[in-house]
Order: C-alpha cells, then structure tokens, then sequence
C-alpha cells in the first residue's frame, strides 16, 4: 500500500513535466549555421538591419527561424537576436520570408452552417550574423 501511494505523486510530477515540455515544441525553431571557426564573445546588443551596411563586416552564421502559424513573427525575431548575440554578432541582416494563408469558409457538420476561418501568417525568417570590421585607415 505504501508503494502505490508514493508512485502516485511521481506518475503526476512526471506527466507534469511532459505536458510542460510539449508546450515548448510550438515556440520558434532555429537552425545555425556557423561560417566562421571563431568563437566570439556574446554581445548584448545586436543591431536589426534589412539591409547589407555601408560599413565593413564579416558574416559569422546564418540563422534560420520559423513558428506555427499564428506565431507573432516578433517571437521568432527575437529568438534569431538572442541566437546572434550568444554567438558574438553586432549585427543581423534580417529577411522576411513569411508565407500567408488566405481567410477561408468551412462547411460545420456539427452545426450545418458555414463559418468563417481566419487568415494565418506562418512566421519564416533568415538572417545573417555578421561582426563590424575595423574601418580602414
């Protein structure tokens, strides 16, 4: 009789744990992909840019990022600064490559009426981390 009443608090701290743990699955997904063998001292502040600079750099990686749709993108940005920064970046250069799905109406059968599904935006992100070079002289 012991041994079940003491199993029974695990088997709810384990199922706990494993629902808590599948809850972060839906969160934004990286992929790094190093172009340089230096490791860098993280930085605390990376620079957003959409554009390449005027001013010399050197990529360090590309980072990929994505959610499920529904996902506020500013999720997956942040996911991809906070990447870069651990890696030693000044800067991302950011491209959107988000993809939208249109509005849709959905037959019920539960109900016999149609009902409206509302557009989706699939958060997709690329961007390349890149360190400041010294200015030339």
């Amino acid at each position: 009789m012991t041994t079940s009443f003491l199993r029974t608090p695990l088997l709810i701290a384990v199922a706990i744990t494993a629902i808590s743990l599948g809850g972060c699955a839906g969160g934004p997904q990286l992929q790094v992909k190093p172009l340089s063998a230096t490791h860098y001292t993280p930085t605390s502040l990376v620079t957003t840019l959409t554009a390449p600079p005027q001013r010399p750099y050197m990529p360090i990686a590309e980072i990929n990022g994505s959610a499920p749709a529904g996902t506020a993108p500013a999720q997956v940005v942040a996911a991809i600064t906070k990447r870069a920064a651990e890696l030693g970046a000044d800067a991302i250069i950011l491209h959107d490559e988000s993809r939208s799905t249109p509005a849709q109406m959905q037959f019920n059968p539960s109900g016999g009426l149609y009902q409206n599904i509302p557009g989706q935006v699939t958060p997709i992100f690329s961007a390349e981390a890149i360190r400041w070079l010294p200015a030339a002289k």
